[in-house]
């Protein structure tokens, strides 16, 4: 371009050398050709260098493309596997219902198997503690071992969720509940006055005048030489023989030191049978007992003694306590599981 330009350049000036001068119209129709040279030139270049862009833009495009096709290709390759596993599995979903039922009966019948001693032997355990209660509660009188071994058939049941027995828990509880209805006596406050009588018989006084033997009191020397102390032991010896003592026509009758003792351990025996009885406890032996203690006090101790009165009174208020409670019937529970157990033994 530069060396078109200075050949045009030197073309005009040897031109206007050789003619001598030139229109000035042509110089500048001239300049303009040279400027629309220019410029069509460079709107060329740049045309140029645009469409090698886009044609540059246009093979990219086709090489993403390509890309995205593969790409596309190898989802929808990957799409189809994915919906054949997962037709596969929804198949063995819909089979896996039943083989969780097959599963369940399984694990049922070994559950069965397994447990099937251990609930006969709990059975047993829990029909044993309920044949004690019975004994307890009516041989021994005990309500409250009969009620702890009560519950203790009853936890050992609850041990296994086995609904053939549900019938035997509420017959067991309605005999839990009448069992701890039943009111118990104090019997620690009646086997201390009990004691406390005992212990007060030594002191209380027998009916009768005692045969006591004489004895002075206030001792006098002895006197000295062999002759006058054998006389003075003689004289005391016959002072001792007689003794004058004013008593009640009533009570006029004598009773001797081992009678005496004979009627207080006599008392205290009574006693002490009205106290085994509270503890076993047994109703009729304990009245009958304090009515006898009562009746033998007062025929032969002295009534008129403060001692004897208090003691015929507490003999009196002890007799008005009840130490055998009412014993509900019970044992329906225990027939129920009975029966239960004897048609499990026979079940082929």
């Amino acid at each position: 371009m530069s060396a078109e330009i200075e050949s045009l350049s030197s073309d005009m000036n040897s031109r206007r050398a050789g003619s001598g001068g030139t229109s000035p119209m042509l110089i500048a129709l001239a300049v303009l050709g040279l400027l629309l040279a220019i410029y069509a030139h460079w709107r060329i270049g740049h045309f140029v260098d645009r469409s090698d862009r886009v044609r540059r833009q246009v093979v990219e495009l086709r090489a993403a493309q390509g890309r995205f096709a593969g790409q596309l290709a190898t989802l929808t390759t990957r799409l189809e596997t994915s919906q054949n596993a997962m037709r596969s599995e929804l198949r063995g979903l819909q089979e896996l219902p039943a083989q969780l039922a097959v599963l369940g009966r399984g694990v049922e019948e070994l559950r069965a198997r397994t447990e099937a001693p251990q609930r006969a032997w709990a059975r047993a355990e829990a029909l044993y503690l309920l044949d004690l209660a019975e004994r307890q509660l009516y041989i021994d009188r005990d309500v409250g071992t009969a009620i702890a071994a009560m519950e203790a058939a009853d936890a050992r049941l609850a041990s296994f969720n086995d609904p053939a027995i549900a019938e035997v828990r509420r017959l067991l509880a309605q005999d839990l509940a009448a069992l701890r209805a039943v009111p118990l006596p104090d019997l620690a406050a009646v086997l201390a006055r009990i004691a406390a009588l005992e212990d007060g018989v030594p002191r209380l006084p027998v009916l009768g005048v005692p045969v006591t033997r004489g004895s002075r009191t206030d001792k006098e020397p002895e006197p000295t030489g062999a002759f006058r102390r054998a006389m003075h032991r003689i004289a005391e010896a016959l002072r001792s023989l007689v003794t004058l003592k004013r008593v009640d026509p009533s009570t006029s009758r004598l009773v001797t030191q081992e009678e005496q003792s004979l009627r207080r351990q006599h008392l205290e025996l009574l006693l002490f049978a009205a106290r085994v009885s509270a503890m076993q406890p047994d109703g009729p032996a304990y009245a009958q007992s304090l009515e006898a203690a009562g009746t033998w006090l007062t025929q032969f101790f002295d009534p008129s003694s403060p001692e004897v009165a208090a003691a015929r009174t507490e003999i009196e208020a002890l007799r008005s306590a009840n130490v055998e409670p009412a014993r509900p019937s019970i044992g329906a529970a225990a027939r129920q599981l009975q029966r239960l157990m004897d048609a499990g033994a026979t079940a082929p």
